[in-house]
C-alpha cells in the first residue's frame, strides 16, 4: 500500500505533530522574564537621559515655547518645525518620532560594552542637529560608563530635528550642563549641510548657525571644500585626544563629512560594528578613516529598523519609560528544559520513523528527483524574466502652478486651447517646489498690437531663493498656428524652452521677463517626474595637489581635483570595473588656438598605458579657486579594472609643465566591491 494510503502511517505523523505542539506549548508556559546583561548600568542611563528629556520640556514649557502636540504628541518640546532657516535636509517624522525614546541610551551602553570599552576610554563623536533623542542618549550612555568623549557637531538638523534657529542642539546641551545633567559638551561645530559648509542655506541661515556657535562659546569649523572639512575634522581629533588612541568612533545622523557621500549609507551598516567591509567608497569620511585604523564604529541613522531590531517602540505616542524593551528585559526559556525535551522528540522520531523511512521513503525518490528537477527548471525560467533589465521608463512633467502671477492667458496652438500664465515686465510669477527636480520652463511671447509683425526680442531670467540662475534672450517670432483663444488679432511668437537644476529642499522659484517692446510673455512650468539617474557616481582619490571648482557660465558649478607633473593622482579600487576619468588640461589666459597633452595610466608600480589628447581653452568658464587659469575642454579616458584591489597613478607627461583638473567617476553598481 501506498505511503499516502496507509492511514497507519497517518496516525503516526499526526500523533508527532501532537507532541510537538503539546511540548512546545509547556516550553511557552515555563517562560520567564529575565533581566539582560548590564541591567543596573543600561536602567541608569536611561533615567539619565530621562532627566534630560524632562528638562527640555520644562524649559519649552517656561519660555511659553509653542509645542505642536500633533506632530509631538509626548510634547517634548525636542520635535522642531518642519522649515526654518537652518533646515538642511529632508527629515522623516517616524524616525525623530521613534528617537524620542530614553532607552536608546541602554542600547548604546549595549554597544560600548560589546566592543569593549572601559572607564577613561576615549571616544570619537560626530553629531547633527538632526536627531537631538539620540544625541541625548549618547551623552546619558556616555556619562554612565565614565568614558571621554570629543564631540563635533554639526548645528544645522533636518526636518523635525533641532532646527529652530533660537533652540539649537548647542542650546541644549548649555541647558543640560548648566542644571548639571550632563558634564559632556560639544568641543568643536560645523554647518553641517552640503559639502559640510551650509550648501543648501541661505546667508541668513548660515549667520544663524554662526550665531548659535558664538552664543554657546563655541569655535566653528571652516573649510573651502569638503575634502578640507574631513581633513580638518581629523586633525582636530587627533590634536583633541592627546595622543591617545581612541576607543571608538560614535557617528549620530548623516553628516556628510563623518559618512563621506550620500551614496555610503548603502554600504555602512548600521549599530556596532567591528569591521565596515571594503568596498569601493566613493569618498572616504571620518566613519571610514577610523574603521581604517581598526577602531570600532557605531553608526546610529536609520532609527526605525534599529527600535525594531532591539524591541524599542517605533513612533510611541507617550515618552516611553526608562527600562522598558527588550534589551533590559525580555522572557528566556528555560534553557536545560529545552534541551531535555529537543532531545527526547529527536529521540521518539528516530526510533518511530526509521523503519517507516526504510520501507516507503525511498521508493518514492526518483519521482521526487524529476518533481524537484521540473520545479527548479521553471524556477530558472522565473528568475531569468525577474532579473531582465526593465524596459526604460521616458521621463514624464508635471505642470507646476505659479503660487502667484499677473494673470492667465489661453492659447489656441493648432486648434488645441492651451492655458498660460501671464508675466508682465516688472510683475513676475512666483512659485514654490520643492527639489531635488529639473525644471523646464516654456515660454511665448505676447505681442502687442502696434507689433503684432515685428520680431521682439525678450529676456527670460529665474531666481532661487533670491539668486538669479538663469537668463536667456530669445527672439519672439510670430507663429501663424497660434494666437490667443477667441482673438485672432494678437499674434503670439513660437514656443520657447529653458531648464534648471533644482536642488534639494524646497525653494522660492521666481520667473520674470523683460523686452524690447511692450507685449508680455505667457508661461508653463514642469517639474520633472522621474529624474535619470546616472549608473556612474564621483570617485575621490586619495592623493591629488588640490580640489579646484570649475564654474560654467550656466551656472552650473563641477568639482574637479587638481594634479601636475610633481604631483600625481593616486587611488585604490577593487575589480572588476570601468573607471571614467574626465580631465581638462590648465590654459593661460593669453594662449590661442589648441594644445596637446598626455597622461600615463600606471597601475600597481607598473606603467599601463597612454592618453593623448588635444584641448582647446574654454572661455565661457573659470577655475573658481585658480583664476589666473582657465580649463580646457572636458576629455575623458577609461580605465578597465580587473579583479582584486588595484593602486593606480595618472600623471601628466607632457607637456613638462601641465597641470590637470580631473573627475573620476565609478558605476553605482560597483561601490559594494
Amino acid at each position: 500500500m501506498s505511503w499516502r494510503l496507509d492511514n497507519r502511517r497517518k496516525w503516526i505523523l499526526l500523533g508527532l505533530a501532537a507532541s510537538a505542539l503539546l511540548l512546545q506549548g509547556l516550553l511557552e508556559q515555563t517562560r520567564a522574564p529575565a533581566r539582560q546583561g548590564d541591567y543596573e548600568l543600561k536602567l541608569a542611563a536611561a533615567e539619565q537621559a530621562s532627566s534630560a528629556f524632562a528638562a527640555i520640556r520644562a524649559h519649552r514649557l517656561r519660555n511659553d515655547a509653542q509645542v505642536d502636540l500633533i506632530n509631538d504628541p509626548a510634547g517634548t518640546g525636542l520635535i522642531g518645525p518642519e522649515f526654518s532657516q537652518i533646515t538642511n535636509a529632508r527629515g522623516d517624522l517616524e524616525a525623530k518620532l521613534t528617537s524620542l525614546n530614553p532607552n536608546f541610551a541602554g542600547l548604546l551602553v549595549q554597544y560600548f560594552r560589546q566592543a569593549g570599552l572601559k572607564p577613561g576610554d576615549a571616544v570619537a563623536v560626530a553629531l547633527s542637529g538632526s536627531f537631538p533623542g539620540i544625541n541625548i542618549s549618547l551623552f546619558a550612555a556616555l556619562e554612565s560608563m565614565k568614558l571621554r568623549p570629543v564631540v563635533v557637531t554639526s548645528i544645522g538638523a533636518s526636518m523635525w530635528g533641532a532646527n529652530d534657529p533660537e533652540f539649537t542642539w548647542l542650546d541644549m546641551e548649555s541647558l543640560f550642563y548648566d542644571q548639571g545633567i550632563f558634564h559632556t559638551r560639544s568641543s568643536l561645530a560645523s554647518y553641517g549641510g552640503g559639502n559640510d559648509m551650509g550648501r543648501g542655506l541661505s546667508p541668513a541661515g548660515r549667520q544663524l548657525i554662526r550665531d548659535a556657535a558664538a552664543r554657546n562659546g563655541l569655535a566653528m569649523l571652516h573649510a573651502d571644500n569638503i575634502e578640507d572639512a574631513i581633513a580638518k575634522r581629523m586633525a582636530f581629533y587627533e590634536e583633541a585626544g592627546r595622543s591617545r588612541s581612541y576607543a571608538l568612533y560614535v557617528n549620530v545622523g548623516g553628516g556628510v563629512a563623518s559618512l563621506g557621500s550620500s551614496h555610503n549609507r548603502l554600504l555602512l551598516p548600521h549599530g556596532l560594528s567591528f569591521d565596515i567591509g571594503a568596498h569601493n567608497y566613493p569618498r572616504k569620511g571620518n566613519l571610514i578613516r577610523f574603521a581604517e585604523k581598526g577602531v570600532p564604529v557605531v553608526h546610529i541613522l536609520n532609527i526605525v529598523d534599529l527600535a525594531r531590531k532591539n524591541g524599542l517602540p517605533v513612533s510611541p505616542d507617550l515618552l516611553p519609560l526608562p527600562g522598558e524593551g527588550q534589551i533590559f528585559v525580555r522572557e528566556m526559556y528555560r534553557l536545560p528544559l529545552a534541551i531535555a525535551i529537543l532531545l527526547v522528540y529527536c529521540l521518539a522520531c528516530v526510533m518511530i520513523l526509521a523503519p517507516e523511512l526504510r520501507r516507503g521513503l525511498f521508493d518514492h525518490l526518483p519521482a521526487a528527483w524529476r518533481r524537484a528537477g521540473t520545479t527548479t527548471a521553471l524556477a530558472l525560467v522565473l528568475g531569468s524574466c525577474l532579473a531582465a533589465p526593465a524596459a526604460a521608463q521616458s521621463t514624464g512633467w508635471i505642470t507646476v502652478k505659479p503660487v502667484d502671477a499677473p494673470g492667465s492667458v489661453c492659447l489656441d496652438v493648432s486648434g488645441r486651447e492651451i492655458d498660460y500664465h501671464l508675466v508682465e515686465a516688472g510683475e513676475p510669477a512666483a512659485a514654490t517646489i520643492r527639489g531635488p527636480y529639473r525644471l523646464k520652463l516654456i515660454t511665448r511671447y505676447l505681442f502687442a498690437d502696434e507689433e503684432a509683425s515685428d520680431d521682439v526680442k525678450y529676456s527670460l531670467s529665474v531666481s532661487v531663493d533670491g539668486i538669479e540662475v538663469l537668463r536667456k534672450t530669445f527672439t519672439g517670432k510670430v507663429h501663424a498656428e497660434v494666437s490667443r483663444c477667441g482673438d485672432t488679432g494678437n499674434a503670439v511668437s513660437a514656443l520657447r524652452k529653458a531648464y534648471i537644476e533644482l536642488p534639494s529642499g524646497h525653494h522660492d522659484v521666481v520667473v520674470a521677463m523683460d523686452s524690447d517692446g511692450t507685449g508680455s510673455m505667457a508661461l508653463r512650468l514642469f517639474r520633472e517626474t522621474k529624474r535619470k539617474t546616472d549608473p556612474y557616481v564621483p570617485f575621490a582619490p586619495e592623493q591629488y595637489e588640490a580640489l579646484v571648482h570649475v564654474q560654467f557660465a550656466s551656472g552650473n558649478q563641477s568639482t574637479y581635483y587638481h594634479f601636475d607633473a610633481a604631483q600625481p593622482l593616486a587611488f585604490t579600487v577593487t575589480g572588476p570595473t570601468t573607471l571614467k576619468v574626465y580631465s581638462r588640461l590648465d590654459f593661460d589666459h593669453t594662449m590661442n588656438g589648441s594644445q596637446s597633452y598626455s597622461l600615463e595610466v600606471v597601475c600597481d608600480g607598473e606603467p599601463w598605458r597612454q592618453f593623448h589628447f588635444n584641448a582647446k581653452k574654454l572661455s565661457s568658464a573659470v577655475i573658481v579657486e585658480r583664476p589666473d587659469i582657465l580649463p580646457g575642454t572636458r576629455k575623458q579616458l577609461r580605465i578597465p579594472v580587473p579583479n582584486g584591489t588595484h593602486h593606480y597613478e595618472i600623471r601628466c607627461v607632457r607637456p613638462e609643465a601641465c597641470g590637470i583638473a580631473a573627475q573620476i567617476r565609478i558605476p553605482k553598481a560597483d561601490i559594494q566591491r
